[in-house]
């Protein structure tokens, strides 16, 4: 779990420069057909933190709502009205992921060797305590992947430019 939470704390740290010049014009914007929008990717990472979390025995940070929006299997709005608001999105993505950071390293042991009740990864990540590795590692790194490369055809910085140019 100590990598994951210091790979977590490394993608926040590259993103948080990036993250904070996003607006709710970007909320919906599809800068190429079929991308996924910079509001439910913030979304996404948001409600899926949050999952984790549960997982460690906290409770959640996100409004229940946004899960029918953001969870796996829910797809991109070009409403912007379907969004909360970005600063709402940005400012509880980094909740959650700071929180996890901080919790994880406590939690139950026996929360997290109970089954990975996300039945689609669980044959992969068999535990709770594996799949909540993932979401604060691999998965948040490949949604903010996705992030950069919305911003790079939305013509905005990416994540980790102006770390990297320093």
């Amino acid at each position: 779990m100590k990598t994951s939470i210091e790979q977590c704390r490394h993608h926040l740290a590259l993103a948080n420069a990036t993250i904070a010049t996003l607006n709710d014009s970007h909320l919906a914007f599809e800068p190429q057909p079929g991308a996924k929008t910079a509001g439910w990717l913030l979304g996404h990472l948001a409600v899926t933190g949050d999952f984790a979390r549960r997982l460690c025995g906290a409770q959640p940070l996100c409004p229940r709502e946004w899960r029918s929006a953001f969870n796996p299997g829910s797809h991109p709005s070009s409403d912007v009205a379907d969004y909360p608001a970005m600063n709402s999105l940005r400012d509880t993505f980094l909740k959650v992921y700071s929180d996890l950071c901080a919790i994880a390293p406590n939690a139950d042991p026996a929360l997290l060797s109970l089954p990975n009740p996300y039945e689609p990864a669980r044959a992969d990540f068999a535990t709770a305590g594996s799949f909540v590795a993932y979401l604060m590692s691999s998965h948040l790194a490949y949604h903010l992947g996705q992030l950069s490369g919305w911003c790079a055809a939305a013509g905005l910085e990416r994540i980790g430019e102006h770390s990297a140019s320093e």
